[in-house]
């Protein structure tokens, strides 16, 4: 019994590594804080360990709470909301360099910005700081007509805690 607690530590651990890698990013990794690695270490026994102990339904229960999460609105309308910035851990040096990576230049520029679950930041511009598409300009330039839509927002949904358009409960 002994053995097969070592083999399944054995394999489980560098197995969870290898996935955790591949998911987060070698770059990512090395960037890592010591605290960080301590967790991610620790989040891998908790995984590993009830499947060294053939207790497979509590490594699944473990995996789908420590994978799951909703994205947290970090920037609404120009404003940082320091009080999810707060809750997610990060400063806001660190969500500037994050924006800096995306060629944003400037925070008051950013309408909506959301620290995703899995760590990256996805963001919306300001209408005076979206870059024009073609079909702007083939509006402006009337060589193609036609409404502009109302469309749903991602960083909307985010915001109501909803979808807008309703989605199969199945695909959720």
């Amino acid at each position: 019994m002994e053995a097969q607690r070592w083999t399944w530590l054995g394999c489980g651990n560098p197995l969870y590594y290898f996935l955790q890698e591949c998911t987060a990013g070698r770059k990512s990794i090395s960037q890592m804080s010591i605290a960080t690695t301590v967790i991610m270490i620790s989040i891998g026994t908790t995984i590993v360990q009830p499947i060294a102990n053939n207790q497979l339904w509590k490594a699944v229960g473990s995996a789908a709470i420590f994978m799951s999460g909703r994205s947290k609105i970090v920037i609404e309308n120009g404003q940082i909301n320091q009080g999810n910035l707060r809750a997610m851990r990060m400063t806001v040096d660190q969500l500037e360099m994050r924006l800096r990576q995306k060629g944003i230049t400037n925070i008051s520029d950013v309408k909506f910005a959301t620290l995703e679950p899995n760590g990256q930041v996805g963001y919306e511009l300001m209408r005076h700081a979206k870059p024009v598409t073609i079909g702007e300009i083939e509006r402006m330039l009337n060589l193609k007509s036609g409404a502009i839509m109302d469309q749903s927002s991602l960083f909307q949904e985010v915001s109501i805690n909803r979808h807008t358009i309703p989605i199969d409960p199945k695909l959720q």
